[in-house]
């Protein structure tokens, strides 16, 4: 196969690889990871780490990205500057356990003092929210330093710039199919291809003026003409986003938001810590060891209320749907968001137990809970920046913005124009149609998926049955490791990471998250692959109680 070493990370083109040279007989675990966005820099940077404290370190990874975005990939590629990260620069990091990591590399690039506060060389501060396409720059920096670590333990690291549309299972080993016709084996491989797209509720895909992926944003926000009504469904940061690009190039027609119901999010309050007395893992091991292993969503959901009530908020009222119109709502938070602090820091700390309250949860009470809380708890778990709210109580105050609920449809007219259906609210069953030239679905990424998940890959993993899909969001996962299951068996040495698992850990859109989960596959294919080769050892280190020392 064609190799060739460079040293430009950015704006990758061809099928690149970066290769240390590794002057030995020995074969090579061979590593595959798919997909090079924030979920596979933190897969990288764990693998290293892992590797480097291991008595093994004859490894070749090699990582396929099918945009030239290496590092950044699709959430954090460049695009315009209004799409702020909605935590603030010092508590931003794919790292578990250095939050200030994001802070750290900016102050390295040359900072200042300014007004009693310091801001880096760019003019960001520690409490400041960044652009996404500025943390970019971070994963892609982040990135090469894990490839400089590789090259000290003499790990070779390539990055292939195509697409993987398919990978096989064939006995001790995968073969990985990419868009150019070529066939790699590998020992392990690792998902991590992001976010699925969202759902096409109305069946609008193919319209020329239907946006189903809404990043990035400037691949059609130009091409918006400045007095076109555009219709956006949603109403979270997502759709905060898309709005305020508009606004940003002096959009005057009418912007819509299209939400089922009123359930606003909220606005970012400053971090503190939050220390959870009830919803906790030892009061969990608790329930767990008298019930066989299980909580009842009444049990779990008790002790969160608990430290709800600790953090000053009503349970009921907090998730009934918001009285106020979108504008007041905005208005009541820029006057008293403070006030919803302690609930963000609650719903921080929840972070690092969630996952195992959700894996003991039966299969029922996943499911009432999907049915009944997911949604309402979704829309107030992910903030906005006060920037960008900021931006939207303009737009709502100078009449270019509006909200609509609830949506009952959206149907096309003519090949250029879309009707919006909203209920009216005095209960007559009869609705207002509104008429769009632009509909974009800002509805986030889809949790289910189907053998149209708008990956060729997925896809084909799904139709030869190498995936199966989980009901409550994406492929099952083994909670322990993360490797792929298919039905009650391991597919062995195949792992994935980020939201295809969010069935199994059920909130996986955090940062954390994200470098937890890294953390995870990286201790277990390392270790995997050491116990195969030392079962004596993995043994004794049992015996012990050693077996994750490192």
């Amino acid at each position: 196969m064609h190799q060739k070493t460079v040293s430009k990370l950015l704006g990758v083109s061809d099928c690149l690889r970066i290769e240390s040279n590794i002057c030995s007989s020995e074969p090579l675990t061979s590593i595959a990871i798919i997909g090079c966005g924030a979920s596979g820099v933190a897969t990288l940077a764990s693998l290293i780490e892992f590797i480097k404290n291991s008595n093994y370190q004859k490894y070749k990874i090699n990582i396929f990205e099918k945009n030239s975005n290496f590092g950044s990939g699709l959430a954090y590629q460049c695009d315009s500057d209004d799409l702020l990260m909605n935590m603030v620069s010092s508590t931003t990091s794919i790292f578990e356990n250095r939050e200030t990591d994001f802070w750290e590399w900016v102050v390295d690039k040359g900072h200042q003092m300014g007004s009693g506060q310091v801001l880096s060389g760019s003019g960001v501060s520690p409490d400041g929210y960044i652009s996404r396409q500025f943390f970019g720059l971070y994963l892609k920096d982040r990135l090469q330093d894990a490839i400089s670590d590789a090259k000290k333990i003499n790990v070779s690291v390539g990055l292939e710039n195509h697409e993987v549309i398919d990978i096989k299972r064939r006995n001790q080993y995968f073969e990985v199919a990419d868009c150019a016709e070529r066939v790699s084996r590998f020992d392990y491989v690792i998902l991590c291809i992001g976010n699925i797209e969202p759902h096409d509720m109305f069946k609008l895909r193919g319209k020329s003026r239907y946006v189903n992926n809404p990043y990035p944003t400037n691949r059609y926000a130009m091409g918006i003409g400045r007095s076109d009504s555009v219709g956006i469904i949603g109403g979270q940061l997502t759709a905060a986003d898309i709005a305020v690009v508009l606004a940003r190039q002096g959009h005057a027609g009418p912007i819509h938001f299209f939400t089922r119901g009123s359930n606003h999010p909220l606005m970012r309050c400053s971090k503190e810590k939050f220390e959870l007395i009830y919803f906790n893992l030892k009061n969990l091991e608790v329930i767990k060891s008298r019930q066989f292993g299980e909580i009842s969503l009444r049990q779990a959901l008790r002790l969160a209320r608990k430290d709800f009530i600790r953090a000053g908020v009503k349970w009921n009222k907090f998730f009934n749907p918001v009285q106020h119109s979108y504008e007041d709502w905005i208005r009541h938070l820029l006057s008293k968001g403070d006030m919803y602090a302690e609930w963000q820091n609650f719903a921080i700390a929840s972070d690092a137990v969630i996952s195992n309250y959700w894996d003991a949860l039966s299969t029922s009470s996943k499911r009432i809970f999907m049915n009944k809380y997911h949604r309402l708890w979704m829309c107030k778990r992910v903030p906005l920046p006060v920037h960008t709210y900021l931006k939207i109580y303009s737009l709502l105050k100078a009449g270019i913005l509006n909200h609509q609920t609830p949506l009952l449809g959206i149907e096309v007219r003519d090949p250029d124009k879309f009707v919006a259906s909203i209920s009216k609210a005095d209960c007559s069953g009869e609705s207002i149609k509104v008429e769009c030239d632009w509909i974009i679905n800002a509805t986030g990424p889809a949790r289910l998926i189907d053998g149209n998940s708008g990956s060729l890959l997925l896809n084909n993993l799904m139709k030869s049955g190498l995936v199966m899909v989980n009901p409550f969001g994406g492929i099952q996962v083994d909670y322990e490791t993360s490797m792929v299951r298919r039905g009650g068996d391991k597919v062995k040495n195949f792992y994935a990471i980020g939201h295809l698992t969010s069935g199994t850990y059920y909130f996986v859109s955090s940062l954390d998250m994200v470098s937890m989960g890294a953390k995870r596959v990286a201790r277990d294919l390392v270790g995997s692959y050491w116990r195969s080769i030392n079962p004596m050892e993995s043994i004794r280190k049992k015996q012990f109680g050693v077996e994750n020392a490192n």
